[in-house]
């Protein structure tokens, strides 16, 4: 099992704190958003992580190096981070998790370790960790059926149809890697290099089965904004730190 982060874009929508100062490395207490992640991945034995950096890549890289407790780190550029998005990186990462089970991770994800645990022992060989929950227009959403099975997945679904919130992690099994890596190729061609990943997901579901695992009872919350910020802080770190599993 190998995990990929992604951690290219400025994230403008936190600015200014994130002016000078990764998003990934915000601190939520003692500790990073990215070092909750990789402590995460080392907990469970995860050995290899692929971080696809860009924007102040050098203070990523400065931080954890190629070594980060028993895990190897390698890195590769999105150059062209300011006018891509996650679909143009994860393509980006395609020859690290090709033929590979792997991990999925945005990089602003703040989560109690347990939820990569849901999706390392779900017994579906894709699944990914959905926020049961009423949705807007600003979330990736799901489309399922009463078998866990994702129908489809997308930022513009109508939120009356949704399950809830995709929280961007998932686990990806080695036999759809081919396929999704095609899938995302096709996406940029199309002249969408600017999309969400889960564009090229939708794709390849009727191909390849996709499952959810509801990790509503989880902490979790992706930093967009200030107010996620606050939240984080103020709410999911002493949910975290309480949590019992």
């Amino acid at each position: 099992m190998r995990a990929v982060i992604l951690a290219a874009g400025s994230a403008r929508r936190l600015s200014p704190l994130t002016d000078t100062l990764h998003k990934s490395l915000l601190k939520i207490g003692d500790k990073t958003i990215m070092e909750y992640q990789l402590d995460a991945c080392n907990y469970y034995g995860i050995q290899k992580v692929l971080i696809v950096v860009g924007y102040l890549k050098e203070q990523i890289i400065g931080k954890f190096g190629n070594k980060y407790r028993q895990l190897q780190i390698e890195y590769i550029e999105n150059p062209d981070y300011a006018t891509t998005n996650t679909v143009y990186s994860l393509w980006l990462a395609r020859e690290f998790f090709r033929n590979e089970d792997f991990i999925y991770f945005n990089a602003d994800v703040l989560f109690h370790h347990s939820l990569l645990e849901v999706l390392l022992n779900s017994t579906a060989k894709t699944a990914l960790g959905v926020e049961v929950k009423p949705c807007g227009e600003e979330e990736v959403k799901v489309i399922t059926d009463s078998t866990k099975k994702i129908l489809r997945i997308g930022k513009k679904l109508d939120p009356a149809k949704c399950l809830g919130e995709f929280v961007g992690i998932a686990k990806f099994n080695s036999n759809l890697t081919k396929d999704f890596a095609i899938a995302l190729k096709q996406v940029i061609d199309n002249g969408d290099e600017n999309a969400f990943f889960e564009k090229a997901v939708d794709m390849i579901l009727e191909k390849h089965e996709h499952h959810y695992e509801d990790i509503t009872h989880i902490p979790v919350i992706e930093i967009d904004f200030p107010e996620d910020l606050k939240k984080a802080r103020s709410e999911v770190l002493s949910k975290m730190q309480n949590y019992q599993i």
